[in-house]
């Protein structure tokens, strides 16, 4: 049972954003800057350390560090940082946060001048020194990762404390452009002081004796922020959390606090007391009891840590020798010394400005949004995918013509090491440990991943070598070579996206609550759900219903509409080329017949005509005659319609093409029928905790049925390819299409009646839905009983308070009401807005796909090909992308819905969508050659699959679950109807854009469609684990007032 929590620490928790937060992040930030700055600083000096201390002239090529020295040099202030994280950590539970915090500042400053001040002539003597003072330069900067984390988690409010502590980590991308840029000035300075030819015109004279200056003084500045915010450090007073929980002092945290917020704080002495004395609050780190609460927790933390800087520091340190392998630096011989730094300098300021910086303020802005797994588990991901995209076509990377890919790749993966675990890493082990080990645990947390960064320090120097002994650096064994390498890291990056799961998610609960501080006695016990006057008991026993059999029988019976809506909507694509050839080819022509462009739009758009006037229509209809009612007249629609299609009569090409068009139509009408009603009846019936899943599950059988499309077609072209062997075109005009040839697209067509005909019967056995029956039929009676058959449970009917509910004045406003408008009229913009701008882009790629295919090379010319070839090749594609992409992400939304939420899946889809969407259209001519097709099919299939792992499907989802039980179908039948909108945009305007304005510019402005969607994205509201009256106000009077009787509860 939770205790009532202190008032200091409450008043921390729900403080507005002020003045003394931005303070903490700069006091503690600056820190961080300095870390950073110092850490990567020497990746930019090591190779003029090579040249000036282990040069020799008798060699072709200029002196390098030993391997043995490199790996020190650049390893030692790593190990210092591990033994101080470690140190500190623990030295900030015993003595208090603010007593350590200045130590560590001082041995920083004092350490970074020192390292610049290394002393003697002698190589070993420089080295020794150097490596001395980097290595307590090190233990300063692991002391500032657990105290700095800490103090702004403790300062922080639970609102916002995400973000604050994440903005104190991102200082280190500031730190790492600072130490780019104070490179780059240095450097140019001293290039052009003391002018110097390269080292293969005169290898004494391209090391000016200066250069030794230029190393000392950028590894001294770091001492110049860490040194400014000293004074600053000593004023902040100690955290509430220490001086209350820890050193238990409440009259003390009082007083500091009621300074820092200027309000006045009750003591509560008797309050801290009984906190501190709870034996529950007493346990050590290494007993029984923290490994019970907290175990996993800090393997977690540990662990991911640990992986994630593998990866990151083993790119981020030798990121120069990268560069230099793939010639973005020109090789050592052609530079001078000082213009050598220049060069490794500027690489990294590029990286940093474009992808390290960045990443990082995106999690500051969104961590409190998204959350903390999600933002890890994504980043994780894209870190394991661009690993793999560098390493697998890593000798096309070396190719001169495709650095800028290579670079653009890379910084993507630092971006999301930053917008994902280097940021998360760091910002969890501050919230989910008790106050009297939160230091110690995160330094533990640091040192573990500090443990990682050695690993990638010295191992990627061995790792990266050529695998010829002869081609490696001086003094080298031969190692497995930087692909190899890259996809070992690739590995390692999926690892670490395992552990991601025993990472707790922290966003929105305060300190003690994940630590449970606040708890009585051993456990916490959980709080039964109750019910209110907002959630009849019917309804909160729909809500609260463990996931049983009969959510997996509607799952079943709504999805097979699913499949039979994708099959039936996106096997025209399938068999328009063959149309063509059959019923429009001229004699003589070259070329095999084709659709003229407007019969073309009309085949491929005239069913989502249908569809949308369906979803409008049954939208409609489904509120006023009831879900049931209605389910099985568009089952119908959809049977007869797709076998009607097939049987398109006349003799006449324009006979054939109309009537096919006729009832395509009313296939659309309803196929149109089924999203409103499928997704109502699914949220309706769902449990609030997985009903995004149960909903994007049934929109997922999609999927299924455009993968089902493919492998009909597939299967057909190869019965009739076997059947009537024809010629290509160019070889026999007349005979590469045969007579039978019009049974084949006929037969595909008709094959979606069967699965939606199979499921015709258990839809008309599925009872009426109790939110249906309940506040709208307001039949209370019949509700519980359908609801008490369904759960097996007995479920109470409560008239009255139904009748309460439908009183006048109360949730009854209509669609076109002032009171609809100020309570849902953004959210319905939103839920329109984001649909239309997605299936503009959606559509015209899944339409018009085989026409991309062909533009690339991918399949071949049609006058190379039979009429059966060419179905069967435009098959064997679609049948790849659904495979590859779009089953996929279509159920990686199902898995991960109810846990990040539907803002942050459909925020991320649009983004990464216009992301690879640039990415296919600035290079297209690139994607073209015969050399670059499949990454061409990669970064398409990864546009599909961020669409269906995104907004494709959260569109479907979130207007299900935000309109009252009376408007919902109509409301996502509109929604619905306005992508449908977006889709006959795509459908007739992709045909005329690619002529018009090419392939290229058409997909450009597919990436400007999906920024906008990503911008509309903030309309729409998160509904993941609130129930649907919650989300709807169905149980507030008209002004939002809670009614009186939920007031008297």
């Amino acid at each position: 049972m939770a205790k009532e929590q202190l008032g200091v620490l409450n008043a921390l928790d729900v403080a507005k954003t002020q003045w003394y937060h931005f303070t903490a992040i700069v006091i503690a930030g600056m820190g961080f800057f300095t870390d950073a700055y110092d850490l990567f600083c020497i990746s930019l000096v090591s190779k003029l350390l090579g040249r000036i201390y282990y040069t020799d002239i008798t060699h072709p090529k200029p002196g390098t560090l030993p391997p043995n020295v490199a790996a020190a040099v650049n390893g030692v202030a790593l190990v210092g940082t591990l033994a101080g994280q470690l140190f500190f950590g623990w030295l900030g539970d015993k003595m208090g946060r603010k007593k350590v915090y200045g130590m560590t500042l001082v041995l920083m400053v004092l350490s970074s001048i020192a390292s610049g001040l290394s002393f003697s002539d002698h190589p070993t003597s420089v080295m020794t020194t150097l490596c001395f003072f980097r290595f307590w330069l090190g233990f300063g900067i692991g002391g500032d990762y657990p105290l700095s984390a800490t103090i702004m988690s403790e300062y922080a409010n639970k609102k916002t404390r995400g973000a604050f502590i994440a903005a104190v980590f991102a200082m280190q991308g500031f730190g790492i452009l600072a130490g780019g840029i104070v490179a780059l000035v240095v450097s140019t300075a001293f290039d052009k002081s003391f002018p110097a030819p390269t080292y293969g015109e005169n290898r004494i004279a391209s090391l000016p004796p200066q250069a030794d200056f230029v190393w000392r003084i950028i590894l001294m500045f770091g001492a110049i922020p860490a040194g400014m915010t000293y004074y600053w450090r000593m004023k902040m007073p100690e955290t509430a959390r220490y001086t209350a929980l820890v050193a238990k002092n409440a009259k003390l945290a009082a007083a500091d606090m009621s300074k820092v917020l200027q309000v006045e704080l009750e003591t509560e002495e008797e309050k801290v007391q009984k906190y501190t004395d709870d034996k529950s609050n007493s346990f050590g780190l290494f007993t029984k009891e923290f490994a019970k609460r907290h175990g996993w927790h800090l393997l977690g933390t540990t662990s991911t840590w640990f992986l994630l800087d593998i990866a990151f520091y083993s790119q981020n340190l030798f990121q120069k020798d990268i560069f230099t392998a793939i010639g973005w630096i020109p090789s050592a011989e052609k530079m001078n010394a000082i213009h050598e730094v220049y060069r490794i300098a500027r690489a990294q300021t590029l990286i940093a400005m474009c992808s390290t910086v960045p990443g990082y303020w995106f999690t500051v802005a969104l961590i409190d949004h998204m959350g903390r797994f999600a933002i890890q588990l994504m980043g994780f991901f894209f870190m394991t995918v661009f690993m793999f995209a560098l390493a697998i076509p890593y000798h096309h990377w070396t190719l001169k013509p495709n650095r800028i890919g290579f670079v653009v790749i890379y910084s993507l993966t630092f971006f999301f090491a930053n917008f994902g675990p280097n940021a998360t890493t760091f910002v969890v082990p501050a919230e989910i440990f008790p106050a009297r080990l939160r230091s110690t645990c995160h330094g533990i947390s640091a040192a573990a991943g500090k443990a990682g960064a050695i690993v990638g320090a010295f191992g990627f120097l061995y790792a990266a070598q050529n695998k010829d002994p002869k081609k490696t650096d001086a003094g080298y064994p031969a190692g497995i070579g930087v692909k190899n390498s890259l996809i070992m890291l690739g590995v390692i990056n999926f690892l670490g996206m395992v552990f991601t799961f025993l990472v707790p998610e922290s966003k929105g609960k305060s300190l003690e609550e994940l630590t449970g501080e606040n708890e009585e006695g051993d456990e916490a016990t959980e709080e039964q759900a109750a019910p209110t006057n907002r959630t009849v008991p019917v309804l909160n026993a729909l809500d609260v219903a463990k996931t049983q059999w009969y959510h997996f029988t509607a799952i079943v019976i709504a999805g097979m509409g699913f499949f039979t809506d994708a099959y039936d909507l996106f096997c025209i694509s399938l068999v328009t080329k063959l149309l063509g050839r059959i019923y429009y080819q001229q004699h003589g022509s070259a070329n095999p017949g084709s659709l003229p462009s407007n019969v073309s739009a009309a085949v491929n758009g005239v069913a989502f005509c249908g569809t949308l006037s369906g979803q409008l229509f049954f939208g409609w209809l489904g509120d006023k005659l009831g879900r049931k009612r209605v389910y099985g007249m568009v089952l119908m629609v959809m049977v007869l319609c797709s076998i009607a299609s097939g049987l398109s009569f006349g003799k006449q090409p324009k006979a054939v093409i109309s009537t096919l068009c006729f009832f395509r139509f009313w296939l659309g009408f309803g196929i149109g029928g089924d999203y409103p009603l499928s997704a109502t009846i699914m949220s309706e019936y769902a449990n609030k905790k997985t009903r995004g899943a149960f909903i994007a599950a049934v929109f997922a059988m999609q999927g299924f049925g455009i993968l089902a499309g493919g492998m009909v077609a597939i299967i057909v072209s190869a019965v009739f390819k076997e059947l009537y062997p024809a010629p290509s075109f160019a070889a026999d005009p007349a005979a590469s299409i045969f007579p039978q040839a019009d049974y084949a697209w006929r037969i595909i067509l008709m094959f979606g009646a069967i699965p939606a005909l199979l499921t015709y019967y258990w839809r008309a056995k599925m009872p009426e839905t109790a939110r249906y029956t309940a506040l709208v039929a307001k039949n209370a009676k019949q509700a519980a009983a359908d609801m008490s058959k369904v759960l097996q449970v007995d479920v109470e009917a409560e008239p009255v308070k139904t009748e309460e509910r439908s009183q006048p004045g109360r949730n009854d406003f209509g669609l076109f009401s002032k009171a609809f408008l100020r309570r849902h009229g953004l959210h319905l913009l939103g839920t329109t807005s984001t649909w239309f701008l997605l299936d503009i882009a959606f559509y015209s790629q899944n339409l018009f796909q085989k026409d991309i295919f062909s533009a690339i090379g991918w399949i071949p010319k049609a006058n190379t090909m039979s009429a059966m070839e060419e179905v069967f090749r435009i098959s064997r594609a679609q049948t790849l992308i659904a495979l590859c992409s779009t089953v996929p992400g279509y159920w990686f939304t199902v898995a991960f819905i109810d846990k990040i939420g539907r803002f942050t899946i459909q925020l991320m889809g649009f983004f990464f969508m216009t992301v690879f969407m640039f990415a296919l259209a600035i290079p297209y001519h690139h994607w073209t050659l015969k050399a670059n097709r499949i990454g061409f099919v990669v970064m398409y299939s990864l546009t599909f699959f961020f669409a269906n792992f995104g907004p494709n499907a959260t569109t479907f989802v979130v207007p299900a679950e935000i309109f009252p039980a009376r408007l919902r179908s109509t409301c996502h039948g509109i929604s619905a109807a306005a992508g449908k909108a977006g889709a006959i945009v795509g459908a007739f305007g992709f045909q005329y854009a690619e002529k018009v304005i090419g392939v290229k510019n058409t997909l450009i402005i597919l990436g400007v469609v999906n920024f906008l969607g990503l911008l509309l994205t903030f309309l729409v509201p998160e509904s993941k684990g609130k129930s649907l009256e919650e989300m709807s106000g169905e149980g507030e009077e008209e002004n939002g007032t809670e009614t009186q009787s939920s007031q008297q509860a």
